[in-house]
């Protein structure tokens, strides 16, 4: 949040000296004419035009002598309001408005700290209105950095320093404001590493006297032509400094930014590559070289410019390999930038995507090569089964008739005792690794299993179903009241305890043969690696949603789904 001034006038209108006419009572007309009169405080009002952290503020009120003693005082000036006070004509009085309960700190996290004053000579018979404007104290800094800035440096932050034992660090992300005493020199001093260079520094003055109400905005930028030139604006309406400092640079020079460790750049099958050529007229071609580390050969791939940055190119290389070393430079011609190098994620084999391993033990079925779905070494697959045959036959099972290829998974909703329904479901994760909780059924899916693989682009496979005839009352999705019933086939890929990574289908017409789907996978956070997977196949959406032991969902008994050939593309 950008911080503004708030200037803080509070009106103190002093009634001094109040002429009474001739029909007052005999002794107030002594009296003015020996010259007494009365200061009265009237009113505190903001100053809207200009904001910084607070929107109201305290304000403490004293009114001193001319020998400096404490004629009037009070922690909040509304204590005096309205009240009148009598007062000598001929006498200095200085009214003082600060902030109440707060000294003047530095930091970012310091409270703004408001004062002013007036001096008022107090003159027989005359009437006075004064007013104290009350401003900030302190002034403000904030650090900025241009985006062609960034393109040319990995690491950088800035330290403001002055005379008060002041020592600020603004860190790459740091966009707070923070209050400094006024009064004092600003100096900054950067600490930056160039991409692919040694770290650095470079100390700039801010400003030589720190003006108090104001604020101080340093942007960094960079300077092609080596000077390191300062610019300065001002703007009085809002008591603002806009000053750009330049980092000198070479004027001509190729950098290639290093992506290694940056997820949002690798992938397990391609990689985005940047760079900048800062050459006043680049030399044609400007392209990246790439090769695995092993090789001896460099491949050549065009360089586009970045519509974003003056000086910046970038690249999207394909067709690399999982878990292998790359080295990479960005060519201007005849000259050639830093080479870089970075590895792609590995690949992580996920068991029985095709769905042909299945074990049979009496009444269950299982999707692995064991005869298992909780934690057991070759168990990856899960389905409620466990859950079904204490009552009836397994109703997620393998077929061999309606098929793409070897086995396929046949996923029915059946009517059961107790639950009501059971969804036909498939998943990777485990069923009941405990120990089976029949009083609360929905407590026995466990979705997911360790993952450290390449993250996958695309969620593909085959898929047919045929919804059941007659929906049950069920109040889940309580928006709305399904006609039809509805399968659904999804993939999610976590980062600790957040989804990073998903896609999905629903379906609910009938389908007579199988179908193809290719599902892109949409990552909301790609900086991150995931570290856990699971895929779920269901043959009613909501067969998964329980109130106790019953289910809630809307779901319809005899609705089937079949799924074969699942895989996953990395490209």
């Amino acid at each position: 949040m950008k911080n503004k001034f708030i200037n803080i006038k509070i009106l103190l209108l002093v009634v001094i000296g109040i002429a009474l006419t001739v029909s007052c009572q005999s002794d107030e007309l002594i009296q003015y004419e020996h010259g007494d009169g009365y200061i009265q405080l009237s009113s505190v009002e903001l100053d809207k035009n200009i904001q910084t952290r607070t929107a109201s503020e305290i304000m403490s009120v004293k009114i001193t002598n001319s020998d400096g003693s404490i004629f009037q005082e009070a922690n909040d000036w509304t204590e005096l309001q309205g009240k009148s006070f009598l007062v000598p004509a001929g006498k200095t009085y200085t009214i003082q408005a600060y902030s109440y309960g707060k000294t003047i700190e530095q930091g970012f996290d310091a409270s703004p700290y408001y004062s002013g004053s007036e001096e008022l000579i107090v003159k027989a018979n005359t009437a006075h209105t004064v007013n104290v404007v009350c401003g900030l104290a302190q002034s403000m800094v904030t650090v900025s950095y241009s985006d062609n800035f960034k393109n040319y440096f990995s690491d950088y932050s800035a330290t403001v320093t002055g005379n008060e034992a002041l020592n600020l660090v603004f860190s790459a992300t740091e966009t707070r404001a923070a209050y400094v005493k006024a009064n004092q020199p600003l100096q900054i001093t950067l600490t930056l590493t160039p991409n692919g260079g040694e770290e650095t520094s470079v100390t700039q003055s801010i400003v030589e006297n720190a003006l108090p109400a104001y604020r101080y905005n340093v942007k960094y930028d960079v300077d092609l032509e080596g000077s390191g030139d300062i610019d300065v604006s001002v703007d009085q309406n809002r008591h603002e400094y806009e000053i750009t400092l330049g980092v000198p640079l070479k004027p001509d020079g190729i950098t290639t930014d290093a992506i290694a460790g940056d997820a949002s750049k690798v992938w397990g099958t391609f990689a985005y590559l940047s760079g900048q050529c800062s050459f006043v007229e680049p030399v044609s071609p400007v392209q990246f070289q790439y090769k695995k580390v092993s090789d001896s050969e460099w491949e050549t791939i065009e360089a586009q410019k970045n519509e974003s940055s003056t000086y910046g190119y970038s690249a999207k290389i394909t067709s690399l390999e999982f878990g292998t070393e790359y080295q990479y430079k960005l060519v201007c011609g005849e000259d050639e930038g830093e080479t870089m190098t970075f590895t792609t994620e590995p690949y992580e084999e996920i068991p029985n995507l095709n769905l042909d391993a299945w074990t049979q033990n009496e009444k269950m079925w299982y999707p692995n090569s064991v005869a298992d779905d909780k934690y057991a070494e070759g168990a990856y697959w899960a389905t409620g089964n466990a859950g079904v045959t204490t009552l009836k036959n397994a109703n997620s099972y393998p077929v061999e008739d309606k098929i793409i290829s070897g086995k396929a998974a046949k996923l029915e909703t059946i009517s059961i005792l107790l639950a009501k329904y059971a969804a036909g479901n498939l998943f990777i994760g485990a069923f009941a690794p405990n120990g089976l909780n029949t009083s609360k059924p929905a407590e026995n899916v466990v979705f997911g299993r360790p993952y450290s693989g390449a993250r996958p682009t695309k969620f593909k496979g085959h898929y047919m179903y045929q919804p059941g005839t007659s929906m049950s009352g069920g109040s889940v999705p309580s928006d709305r009241t399904l006609t039809v019933d509805e399968c659904e086939i999804y993939i999610k890929l976590w980062a600790g305890e957040s989804v990073i990574g998903e896609a999905h289908l629903v379906d609910n017409k009938h389908m007579d043969n199988y179908e193809a789907f290719e599902l892109p996978i949409e990552y909301t956070d790609k900086t991150k690696h995931p570290d856990k997977i699971t895929i779920v196949a269901t043959s009613s959406r909501y067969g998964g949603e329980f109130s106790g032991m019953q289910v809630i969902g809307q779901v319809s008994a005899g609705s089937t789904l079949w799924v074969d050939e699942f895989s996953l593309s990395y490209e």
